[in-house]
């Protein structure tokens, strides 16, 4: 009862100041617990980063209350690592124009009416969401690897507004079934330091598990031009299962899983369906996102600085508590 009696204290806090929390009882329990998160100080927190972010007039940042704090949950409140995560994700998106300069939802349209990818409904048992990815409904020959990536940024852009997903984070799962050299050969060491620099440190989302399902003999060679350009910590949460899907449900719960994969949730094509719809209802959203560039920045700024990784991951370290 006293538990539920500071939970709903901290709503209060939260309510009478600038910013309004979203969060559910569940997950700002976690976010003090586990992020360092404090509803009476949060305001200052957010301010604190604003201030900072005005040492960088060239960045392209939206300052909104809703955005910053995502950048600080990312960094368990820790003003000058959440500063620099949210600077290289600025600086990554202007030196990445083959995939940001049109983020529109419509500009994939192909892949994602194709069933590529969805945001499974609901949550899992520790109330992260499930992204999904078939890389059999990829075709290399009508979307290149940078398109491929833009559908899981779009979406991941999408998925970070929920304030539950800030604070649990996700689960990705991806079905390399059809897996081809003509997909391996679009993924190169460019490709491959792009999608591992904004995995690793330059994106405000917490990925907490990787699943890979069916991995054909050539994921291996793919695999090693990506892996170092991942952080340890990163790779240790890749977790591979070949065709066995009752390994995978020993780490997301039948319910958050679709039927093909053992699970019980909503069918695949069905998921991958409304979240097309869900992406493409918010084609206005995005255009906007399109718009917003960098004119100025070093190229070198969008590299995966060894000691900036390592800054971030001892903040993780010293801070988080591991989901069982």
């Amino acid at each position: 009862r006293s538990r539920n009696r500071t939970v709903a204290m901290d709503q209060a806090v939260a309510s009478s100041s600038g910013y309004c929390s979203n969060l559910s009882q569940a997950a700002l329990k976690k976010a003090r617990e586990e992020l360092n998160e404090d509803p009476a100080t949060r305001d200052a927190m957010i301010a604190a980063l604003r201030d900072r972010i005005k040492q960088r007039p060239d960045l392209c940042v939206q300052d909104d209350d809703h955005i910053l704090i995502r950048f600080l949950r990312a960094r368990y409140f820790n003003i000058e690592q959440a500063f620099k995560l949210l600077e290289k994700y600025h600086t990554w998106r202007a030196h990445s124009p083959e995939i940001c300069e049109n983020m529109r939802p419509s500009s994939v349209r192909g892949l994602l009416e194709n069933g590529y990818h969805a945001a499974l409904p609901g949550r899992d048992q520790n109330g992260r969401k499930v992204m999904f990815y078939r890389i059999g409904r990829w075709d290399p020959s009508q979307n290149s690897a940078y398109e491929v990536f833009r559908v899981s940024l779009i979406s991941s852009e999408k998925i970070i507004q929920d304030e539950d997903t800030q604070v649990h984070g996700i689960v990705m799962i991806a079905d390399l079934a059809g897996l081809t050299l003509s997909h391996a050969m679009q993924i190169g060491p460019r490709v491959a330091k792009k999608i591992g620099s904004i995995t690793t440190d330059a994106f405000p989302i917490r990925v907490k598990e990787i699943h890979l399902l069916n991995q054909p003999m050539l994921f291996d060679a793919i695999f090693a031009i990506i892996k170092p350009f991942m952080s340890e910590k990163m790779r240790n949460r890749i977790h591979l299962h070949g065709p066995k899907t009752e390994t995978l449900l020993q780490h997301v719960a039948r319910d958050a899983l679709p039927p093909e994969y053992g699970g019980t949730g909503l069918p695949l094509d069905e998921a991958c369906k409304q979240w097309t719809e869900t992406l493409l209802g918010s084609e206005d959203e995005f255009s906007a996102m399109s718009s917003c560039k960098q004119e100025h920045g070093k190229k070198e700024d969008v590299e995966v600085v060894d000691n900036e990784v390592e800054d971030a991951e001892e903040v993780e370290d010293a801070l988080e508590v591991e989901e069982c």
